[in-house]
């Protein structure tokens, strides 16, 4: 018995009729009624009741039986084959927070796509605790978020930094090309929260004036709550500057800046060796950027140093 006969075998189950199954298998009703035979015989039971003509066909009940011992066989067979394809690969995982999906690392995607070598790619989208714990299950290669948890067994690097402005479609009013943080009316304000650290500066930025009402976790609502000229927010630089050519949003200083926001990168110290080879080719198109200092103006990429740790 070989994987052959079987999937012979499950082609006549499926097509209803020997004449159709070898058509549809490129093979004539001979060879097709040969294999049959020969798998029968090798299993020591009949699997068909032939028809008149031996052009229909129907299970017996021991055929009815080994039909679903033949399909588990090939699906094993197909997951062994998928074990050795991958094994084959180079695979790469990449979980992110929206924002970076969606502004920072595009780039480094694009160039990754026109690597000489074939990469398969799996990428997800995620809050940042969901994308730690998906990386401590090894469903993903690599997190990229606000965090820098310590852990034995992960290494945790900067990512990329950028400086922290308003946006605004309207023109509101700057002092030596800054605004005038007491000025700014909160009540206006889209309140876009993606990490404790800006939380904790925010309550302290905000003191006594009115909570802003519209409160967001996604960057991909900022389009749809920044639709007049009153309302503005405060986000990281690669959004302001996406919604400034998209949405033709102004972009403004605060006279008390915001720390910069810092993304940072974790992955496991022991990745496979089919996604090691997808992270080095990461690090080689994220240190690229750097160099030729791509995108400079809007966020900073920093070196990777995760080959050098302990």
């Amino acid at each position: 018995m070989n994987s052959v006969d079987i999937e012979i075998f499950l082609a006549v189950v499926n097509a209803g009729t020997l004449t159709e199954a070898a058509d549809a298998l490129f093979i004539s009703q001979s060879t097709l009624s040969y294999r049959i035979a020969k798998l029968e015989k090798d299993v020591g039971m009949d699997l068909i009741e032939r028809g008149r003509g031996f052009r229909t066909l129907n299970l017996t009940p021991d055929g009815q039986k080994f039909l679903n011992i033949a399909r588990h066989w090939m699906d094993l067979v197909h997951e062994t084959r998928a074990i050795k394809y991958k094994q084959q690969k180079i695979t790469l995982s990449i979980g992110a927070i929206d924002s970076a999906q969606s502004y920072i690392l595009p780039p480094i995607y694009s160039m990754i796509k026109h690597f000489k070598e074939t990469i398969d790619m799996h990428i997800i989208t995620g809050q940042s605790t969901d994308l730690y714990a998906a990386l401590n299950n090894r469903k993903i290669d690599i997190a990229i978020g606000h965090f820098e948890q310590p852990d034995p067994g992960m290494i945790n690097s900067k990512f990329s930094g950028e400086k922290m402005v308003v946006v605004c479609k309207g023109k509101l009013k700057t002092v030596n090309n800054r605004l005038i943080d007491a000025e700014l009316d909160t009540k206006e304000q889209v309140f876009f929260g993606f990490n404790v650290f800006f939380q904790s500066w925010y309550d302290r930025w905000i003191e006594n004036r009115p909570y802003p009402t519209i409160q967001i976790d996604t960057a991909n609502l900022l389009t749809t709550f920044l639709d007049d000229d009153k309302k503005w927010a405060i986000v990281p630089f690669s959004i302001a500057n996406h919604l400034r050519e998209s949405n033709q949003c102004h972009i403004y200083y605060l006279q008390n800046m915001p720390p910069n926001r810092i993304t940072y990168q974790i992955r496991k110290k022991d990745p496979t060796s089919s996604a090691a080879e997808g992270l080095q080719i990461f690090d080689a198109c994220v240190d690229f950027l750097r160099r030729e200092q791509v995108n400079r103006e809007i966020y900073e990429l920093f070196t990777n140093h995760t080959n050098q740790a302990t």
